[in-house]
């Protein structure tokens, strides 16, 4: 098995398929970087020439029937070219139907499996360990300079050219959700009628016309007011914010967070903090440099790390069927808040 966690890896492996490789699962915590290296996995395996060259199969029949997987990977296509079978939502009972595949004689068309964060413990990842015909791809919340080059290099593909200021202003109202930045890159490429031999300029009016920056404002305040400790401001923000996702929210934080951290990396080895805030990439808002400086003397390594855990654990708990949904991811923000330096 090759795992592979660098999206550049992943796009990589797609355009230089290896017919010997008979099976790519997509998966991890970051579901809307699964999503979108799915999107990609399926335009780039299937046969563009035939509208019947991909197979949707779903996890119950292919359990009821384990043989099925191996059969269809095996089929030739309505036109003789490869097809791609795909398999949505991924589950560890598939892994009786995978071990077939494995060790079926033939099996021409790759195999799509597309996941969530699934445990390296259980049964599917554990056979795919032992697996070289397998390539397993791990989608992680990214940092924000992997965000960001994330959006730099779609928008590229699309025809349009981004600054940094709005490039944050997209990040931070998306909540680092690629899916959901993805769908507003493809809004604006339609509205500005952009192409890549035809690029156009996004610019802030474009953002105010069609809504991206709708809430994002709200959002970043509340990340600041946690960020600096001002209690008064949570709260107002909060009932601003009030009847929203929390997970925009709780995104928006960890990413700041990963600047802090990296902020204060340099501090402890002996930078003053302006200097620090400065040295960070991609560079932070002028605006927001003075504040972040002072607030990174207030946010020791460990209590960053904390932090960052507790959001990414809010947003696990939002998701979990039968949790407490919405409420986890508030109760961590606002415990972050109260556990903030008032200033």
């Amino acid at each position: 098995m090759t795992v592979v966690k660098k999206r550049a890896d992943v796009i990589r492996a797609l355009e230089n398929w290896n017919e010997a490789q008979r099976l790519l699962l997509l998966c991890g915590p970051h579901e809307s970087g699964t999503a979108e290296l799915a999107r990609l996995a399926t335009t780039s395996l299937r046969d563009p020439s035939d509208p019947m060259s991909m197979i949707d199969l779903d996890t119950p029949s292919v359990v009821a029937q384990p043989g099925r997987l191996a059969d269809e990977a095996a089929a030739m296509g309505l036109f003789g070219g490869r097809q791609l079978v795909r398999i949505q939502p991924a589950a560890d009972d598939l892994a009786p139907a995978v071990d077939l595949l494995l060790r079926a004689p033939v099996a021409g068309n790759p195999v799509l499996l597309v996941g969530g964060d699934l445990k390296a413990s259980g049964a599917l990842r554990r056979l795919l360990d032992q697996a070289p015909a397998a390539i397993v791809a791990l989608s992680y919340v990214p940092d924000s300079r992997s965000a960001q080059q994330w959006l730099a290099g779609r928008a590229r593909e699309l025809g349009l050219q981004i600054d940094r200021d709005i490039s944050a202003r997209l990040l931070s109202a998306s909540g680092d959700d690629f899916g959901v930045l993805g769908n507003e890159l493809e809004k604006y490429r339609l509205f500005l009628n952009a192409s890549p031999q035809q690029p156009r300029q996004l610019q802030v009016e474009h953002l105010a016309q069609l809504g991206a920056d709708n809430g994002e404002e709200d959002i970043s305040a509340m990340v600041m007011a946690i960020v600096r400790g001002d209690r008064q401001a949570i709260e107002r923000q909060h009932q601003l914010l009030d009847g929203a996702s929390s997970i925009p929210v709780l995104r928006s934080l960890a990413r700041r967070l990963m600047q802090l951290a990296e902020a204060r990396a340099m501090v402890d080895s002996g930078r003053q903090p302006e200097a620090a805030i400065a040295g960070l990439q991609p560079p932070v808002f002028w605006k927001e440099r003075e504040m972040l400086a002072r607030a990174v003397t207030d946010w020791p390594i460990v209590r960053i790390r904390a932090a960052i855990a507790a959001c990414l654990s809010g947003e696990s708990a939002i998701k979990t069927a039968g949790g407490p949904g919405e409420v986890a991811g508030w109760q961590t923000l606002l415990a972050l808040g109260v556990g903030a330096r008032k200033t």
